[in-house]
């Protein structure tokens, strides 16, 4: 055998990124939804990494209310198996700084200091935005500074309203309102979270190595999500019969 034949390609990384909403309005039943969907999701993340050799998740999240808060990866995206071991829930309160969370997220989506600096390469993002409220602070500015970001333009960008949040700003965010889905039962929250959160990872975990030029993956990301969220509709269906 020779040395060529022992090396292991490094796989490319696939970012799973959640920005979750822990706004007061959150406390009791949601972010107990969201908590359980963190919970739950994390294996099925594991297991996609299992199968795939070419293309490894990890994953960030970041909860906002007063501010933005790295609660997982502020400092390098982790693997779901190390996310796993040191998850602690998440507690509710305060109001809805998503201006914030977006000005945060850009400043992360940097190759020269942020999460995209890995020597084997990245496929498309995955950005996942929950939120249960109206932003209480600039929220514009902030997404119109996020949106001039290369590895934004190239994301699967999907999102989850509830209750009485502004899923006009939702879509905004995804740029499809087809990768916006909204509930007002935190039991159907938690299984929808975990329905999209899964289904964005496979379509990104599937794609190709892309950079932050916006140009080298002409494929539209999120639009690949919205169809695989709609030809998958009957097993977020399934789940929510469970319950």
């Amino acid at each position: 055998m020779g040395m060529l034949d022992k090396l292991e390609m490094p796989r490319k990384m696939c970012p799973v990124i959640f920005l979750l909403d822990t706004s007061g309005s959150m406390i009791g039943a949601p972010i107990g939804a969201v908590n359980s969907a963190i919970e739950n999701v994390l294996p099925e993340l594991m297991s996609m990494n299992d199968s795939n050799p070419d293309n490894e998740i990890k994953v960030a999240i970041m909860s906002f209310s007063f501010g933005a808060d790295w609660i997982v990866g502020g400092s390098e995206l982790l693997s779901p198996e190390d996310v796993q071991n040191s998850w602690n829930d998440l507690n509710a309160s305060g109001p809805t700084s998503m201006g914030e969370a977006f000005r945060a997220l850009n400043e992360k989506l940097s190759v020269s200091h942020g999460f995209m600096k890995h020597a084997s390469g990245s496929v498309a993002p995955v950005l996942f935005l929950l939120s249960d409220g109206e932003p209480t602070d600039d929220y514009q500015s902030g997404l119109q500074k996020l949106k001039g970001n290369n590895w934004y333009k190239i994301a699967v960008r999907v999102a989850v309203g509830y209750g009485d949040s502004n899923d006009d700003v939702l879509r905004d965010f995804t740029g499809n309102a087809e990768t916006v889905m909204h509930t007002n039962d935190p039991k159907e929250l938690k299984n929808m979270i975990k329905f999209i959160a899964v289904t964005s990872s496979k379509v990104a975990s599937q794609g190709s190595s892309v950079d932050n030029t916006g140009t080298t993956n002409p494929d539209d990301n999120t639009q690949k999500t919205a169809e695989a969220l709609q030809n998958q509709g009957g097993a977020l269906a399934a789940a929510d019969e469970e319950w």
